[in-house]
């Protein structure tokens, strides 16, 4: 009777869905991978092309990544993204993790409406932040350039920082904090001994995405550089404009290459962390 009841149960079972029980999604997907990545794969290929076209080839050459090592102004511009996406970085973690701890503290009702205002800039328009933000360094008297673009990026990747600590938070439960309470540890005792260690993962996830956010930036970049400070994406822009070069293709793909590095050292680390708790 019980084999029985098994075999019913099984028969019975919901059975999964998968992609091709969606008429038509899996076409879609496939032609959106292919806009997708093709042209990333292109533009990759491109990048070793011999001719003065970015889009014509000539044959295969590193010429192009000599020109872009010896252009002192192409240079300058990436320095100048990768200070402000470091500045901007440390300060949206550290405020995301002081305001994901403090937050838990407050009423559910005063927790979603604090979230809602800081999260805000995830829904406005970056056109609308870009016009704002241009509006308010000038009302306050401080002009375009390095301090203004640092303030502006570190402002907008504070949402970016914020929700995969808050997430990793969260999912921690209420556990680890009250047996260290019980434990006698102290609030800082418990901050540097349970907390922070706990929240690595998603502090780590969170300093990324608010990296590659700043770096990609382009909007509000635009409208707060100043000559001496003009951060890659606009200085690419300016180039694009004057005629495709496969100088913009070598930028790209050592972009995509340094995302992919990042990417994969972060994936490892969090494999070697698990396996270690494991």
């Amino acid at each position: 009777m019980t084999d029985r009841t098994s075999s019913t149960t099984r028969r019975t079972a919901p059975r999964a869905l998968r992609l091709r029980d969606f008429p038509g999604v899996g076409a879609i997907s496939v032609v959106a991978l292919i806009f997708l990545y093709v042209p990333i794969i292109i533009t990759t290929i491109y990048a070793f092309n011999a001719g003065d076209s970015a889009l014509v080839w000539k044959g295969f050459s590193l010429r192009w990544f000599g020109e872009v090592a010896q252009n002192a102004n192409l240079m300058k511009s990436v320095w100048v993204s990768l200070q402000i996406a470091i500045v901007a970085t440390v300060v949206a973690t550290v405020f995301s993790i002081l305001f994901a701890l403090s937050v838990e503290r407050l009423r559910a009702k005063g927790s979603a409406i604090a979230t809602a205002i800081l999260t805000a800039p995830l829904v406005i328009p970056e056109i609308v932040l870009a016009v704002a933000t241009l509006g308010f360094i000038r009302l306050i008297g401080l002009p375009p350039g390095m301090t203004a673009l640092m303030l502006a990026h570190a402002s907008f990747c504070i949402p970016f920082a914020l929700m995969p600590i808050r997430a990793r938070l969260k999912g921690l439960g209420s556990s680890y904090f009250e047996a260290a309470t019980d434990l006698g540890a102290s609030n800082w005792q418990m901050f540097r001994r349970v907390t922070l260690p706990l929240l690595v993962p998603g502090i780590i996830s969170g300093a990324i995405l608010a990296f590659v956010i700043s770096l990609d930036d382009f909007i509000i970049s635009n409208f707060l550089s100043a000559s001496g400070a003009t951060p890659l994406p606009v200085f690419l822009f300016s180039l694009i404009r004057r005629g495709a070069s496969p100088a913009v293709n070598v930028v790209a793909t050592l972009l995509l290459v340094l995302a992919i590095v990042v990417t994969t050292i972060t994936f490892l680390q969090s494999q070697r962390r698990s396996t270690k708790h494991a």
